[in-house]
């Protein structure tokens, strides 16, 4: 072998190495950025719930679940119709409904794209469903358990019905430690009469075609 083909060879090693270095440092956020990908692309819910899943399998979920929030609302409506229907579901954690939650409130126009996926979700008795959960909370303000905390889910319930009511300011950073505060707070600056919720016709502004 030529004197410059051995140079050439070793630069190529080296690159490869240096590529297969980084590969494996970064190991952890590429196969997040595969396991996103796939979200996206999945054919039903229940193949995205199966990979979602994967996010928050390990202990050392934190990371996992940071990266796949931030891309909800990013453009891809597809992932976000899967991503917001599995955090309302059984099958998520309260630390993904935790980050998610926060999330809505860090970047501009996610609490109003949360909200309308919440009334399409509602159904046509959207206005009931809102409410019913404004009753239960009711219910709880009247108890003596001044210690009970809602859950996330129940934060993100909150959190759209306060935008529906115009009042989205509340619906920020809203967390199970304040919740009591945020309430009052919003029920002595809302309109008087029933909240008037619509039913949305689709879960995003951005959404084409029929659901997967």
């Amino acid at each position: 072998m030529r004197l410059w083909q051995r140079i050439v060879a070793a630069v190529l090693c080296v690159a490869l190495a240096g590529l297969a270095g980084a590969a494996y440092l970064h190991r952890e956020r590429l196969a997040g950025q595969w396991m996103a990908y796939r979200v996206g692309r999945a054919a039903d819910f229940e193949e995205a719930a199966r990979t979602l899943a994967w996010f928050e399998a390990d202990a050392d979920r934190e990371p996992r679940i940071r990266d796949l929030v931030t891309r909800w609302g990013a453009g891809n409506a597809r992932f976000d119709y899967y991503l917001a229907r599995y955090v309302a579901s059984p099958d998520s954690s309260e630390a993904l409904r935790k980050r998610f939650s926060l999330e809505l409130a860090w970047r501009e126009g996610l609490l109003p794209r949360w909200t309308q996926f919440w009334s399409w979700r509602a159904g046509e008795q959207v206005e009931h469903r809102v409410e019913e959960i404004l009753g239960y909370v009711e219910l709880l303000l009247s108890t003596d358990e001044q210690a009970r905390q809602i859950t996330w889910r129940e934060v993100l319930d909150l959190q759209a019905i306060f935008c529906l009511s115009g009042q989205p300011k509340w619906a920020e950073r809203l967390s199970p430690d304040n919740w009591r505060d945020r309430y009052a707070a919003w029920r002595a600056s809302r309109p008087e009469g029933p909240i008037a919720a619509r039913h949305a016709s689709k879960p995003f502004p951005d959404w084409e075609g029929p659901l997967p």
